[in-house]
């Protein structure tokens, strides 16, 4: 009989430079099409990378419900600001996983702030996706760049209450 999957742990010491501590993988990501279709092919990449950091099915049903409000959002704001070629990946998520925590950042060409945000109904047709990633998240935060913005959330795992120091490790703002 098969042994249970081992999760993997991130209570070592960190070598990685910011924003991620150490574990047992080196952080991931993927350059993403500014197309609908990415952002399935983005839920699955964050799927494959967690996989091996939860056994719990709704955990990692939230990060990839997560994964597709940031990864539309990035799709809706790249699109606005012009059509990008076939052979443009101005996209990128970046996915990293242990038994703690999982940290997701979307980053996206459009360096305009993020409008206010405002109460919507359950029936509105936008506003939603980020009321839904602070209620799973502990933390979201937004780093802005000469050409681009980056959305970055840390999700824990269940049952983990994360640190202050954990947080400051993974680069969240104080």
């Amino acid at each position: 009989m098969p042994s249970d999957p081992e999760v993997a742990d991130c209570t070592a010491s960190p070598t990685v430079v910011w924003p991620l501590p150490a574990t047992d993988r080196r952080p991931s990501f993927i350059a993403l099409r500014a197309i609908p279709e990415s952002v399935v092919r983005g839920r699955r990449f964050a799927s494959d990378v967690v996989s091996g950091h939860t056994l719990d099915d709704d955990h990692a049903y939230m990060i990839r419900l997560l994964v597709s409000e940031l990864l539309t959002n990035a799709l809706n704001a790249a699109s606005a600001l012009r059509k990008w070629p076939y052979d443009a990946w101005p996209l990128r998520l970046d996915v990293a996983a242990c038994n703690r925590w999982t940290y997701l950042a979307v980053t996206d060409p459009d360096h305009r702030p993020l409008p206010a945000s405002f109460v919507s109904g359950l029936e509105a047709e936008h506003g939603r996706g980020l009321a839904i990633v602070d209620q799973v998240a502990v933390v979201r935060w937004i780093t802005y760049a000469g050409h681009s913005k980056t959305v970055h959330v840390v999700i824990a795992a269940p049952g983990v209450t994360m640190t202050a120091a954990e947080l400051k490790q993974i680069g969240a703002p104080a």
